[in-house]
C-alpha cells in the first residue's frame, strides 16, 4: 500500500576474502534491487536510496534511508517494470513508467503526477534525467513478437536486432511540459542517457551483440544532428554499457580481437568527449567487469567483476575497484557479491554514492535479490 512504512534491520557481515564490512540494506522479503546503474538513484546527501521491490506482491518503488533503515512504499501501480526508474537527487522526485504512462512521485509528499503516455504498440526504455532536473530523455521502441525466445537472457537478441524495430528518442521538458521527438529510425535503440552538463546532448546505442553493431551514438536535441562515437570495426571490436560521468565525459567498455573467429579478446575502459575524441584508453590485466561506474571525483571506478591478474579465475563473483594508471587498469577486489547473473534483476550493477564513500550493488546470493552496501576502502 502506498505510504506504508517498514523498518529494515540491516545485516552486517565481514567479507571473508577482503575483510570489508558489507551491509545488506534490504531484508529478503520479495526481490529488491536498485534501478539501472547509469541513472541517478541516490539523494544528493547520500542518505536516501531509490529501491524497486516486489515485497508488496508486484514491482513498486520504495525509498530507503540508509542511516535509519526506514523504507517507504512510494507507489501502488500495476505495471512498473524494474530498472527503468530514476531519481532527482535534489528535489527527491522519482520518475517511473507504469506501463506506457510516465509518472512522477514526490518522496516527501507521495504526490503522484502523470506526465506523458507513450503510443500503443511500443514499449518504453530507461528514464534519464538531466543534471539540472529539467529534462527527461528516453526511447520507445516497436513491440514486436519474437519466435526464438527460450526464456534464457538474450535468447531473442539476434532476432530482435534483425527485425529492426522502429525506435523514437523523446525528450520531455519537465518545466514547460514540452514533449519533443529528438530522433527516430528503424533500428533497435536503447540505453538513452542525457548529458549531465548539456541537456541538448543525448547518448544512445544501437542494441544487439556489441561486435555486430555500431553501438554508440550522439544526437543533439537542438539540431537533431546524429553521429557515431568510438567507431567500430564490425566483428573485431565491441563496445557497450556506456554512460556519462558527472563532468559529462563518456565512458564505455571496449574490447578487440585479431580475427572474427578468435575467442581471445583484449579489454579496455575508454573515456571520450562527446565529439568522439578519446581522452584515455586503459587496458585490463584480464577480463573486464560486466558493468562499471565512476565515482564523483572521476578518479576511481567500480565494476561487477574483479580480475587483478589473468590467472584469477573467480573474478566474476566479486565487486572490484579500478584505478587508471599509465594506460592500465589496476583492479582490486572490494568484496564478494556472489550473484547468479541468471536474470537482469540479479545483475550487481554497482554504483557509488554521491559522496563517494560507499558502493551499492544488487545480489541474489541469498536466494532472492537484495541491495547491499560496502565502504570504499582504497
Amino acid at each position: 500500500m502506498k505510504g506504508k512504512t517498514f523498518r529494515i534491520e540491516f545485516l552486517r557481515e565481514k567479507d571473508k576474502d577482503t575483510g570489508v564490512m558489507v551491509t545488506r540494506l534490504t531484508d529478503g522479503v520479495g526481490n529488491s534491487i536498485h534501478p539501472y546503474f547509469t541513472q541517478t538513484l541516490v539523494s544528493e546527501d547520500s542518505k536516501i536510496l531509490l529501491i524497486e521491490s516486489t515485497r508488496s506482491g508486484r514491482w513498486q518503488l520504495f525509498s530507503l534511508e540508509v542511516d535509519t533503515g526506514l523504507m517507504v512504499q512510494l507507489t501502488d501501480d500495476f505495471n512498473i517494470f524494474p530498472h527503468k526508474s530514476c531519481l532527482d537527487p535534489k528535489k527527491l522526485i522519482a520518475y517511473y513508467w507504469d506501463g506506457r504512462i510516465l509518472k512522477s512521485v514526490d518522496l516527501q509528499t507521495l504526490k503522484t503526477e502523470e506526465i506523458y503516455v507513450a503510443p500503443s504498440g511500443f514499449h518504453t526504455g530507461i528514464l534519464s534525467l538531466s543534471g539540472d532536473g529539467k529534462y527527461l530523455a528516453f526511447v520507445y521502441s516497436e513491440d514486436l513478437e519474437m519466435s526464438t525466445g527460450t526464456g534464457a537472457q538474450y535468447s531473442q537478441m539476434l532476432e530482435h536486432l534483425y527485425r529492426r524495430p522502429t525506435s523514437v528518442i523523446m525528450r520531455v521538458d519537465l518545466k514547460g511540459e514540452r514533449i519533443e521527438a529528438v530522433w527516430g529510425e528503424r533500428e533497435w535503440i536503447s540505453h538513452v542517457n542525457i548529458s549531465p552538463v548539456d541537456p541538448d546532448i543525448i547518448l544512445f546505442c544501437h542494441e544487439g551483440p556489441w561486435h555486430l553493431v555500431q553501438r554508440m551514438w550522439i544526437v543533439r536535441a537542438d539540431t537533431h544532428e546524429i553521429y557515431p562515437i568510438l567507431q567500430q570495426k564490425r566483428y573485431l571490436e565491441r563496445a557497450g554499457h556506456e554512460y556519462f560521468t558527472r563532468s559529462g565525459k563518456v565512458v564505455t567498455q571496449y574490447s578487440v580481437r585479431e580475427t572474427s573467429g578468435s575467442t581471445e579478446w583484449t579489454f579496455f575502459d575508454v573515456i571520450m568527449d562527446t565529439d568522439g575524441t578519446i581522452l584515455g584508453k586503459y587496458r585490463y590485466p584480464g577480463p573486464s567487469p560486466t558493468h562499471i561506474q565512476t565515482n564523483p571525483t572521476e578518479d576511481l571506478f567500480v565494476g561487477d567483476g574483479a580480475f587483478p591478474t589473468p590467472e584469477f579465475k573467480d573474478g566474476r563473483d566479486y565487486i572490484g575497484l579500478i584505478r587508471h594508471r599509465d594506460d592500465m587498469c589496476e583492479v582490486r577486489p572490494l568484496c564478494h557479491h556472489g550473484s547468479s547473473w541468471l536474470t537482469q534483476e540479479s545483475h550487481p550493477h554497482p554504483i557509488f554514492t554521491p559522496d563517494g564513500k560507499n558502493v551499492i550493488f544488487t545480489s541474489d546470493r541469498e536466494g532472492v535479490c537484495n541491495v547491499y552496501m560496502a565502504p570504499v576502502i582504497t
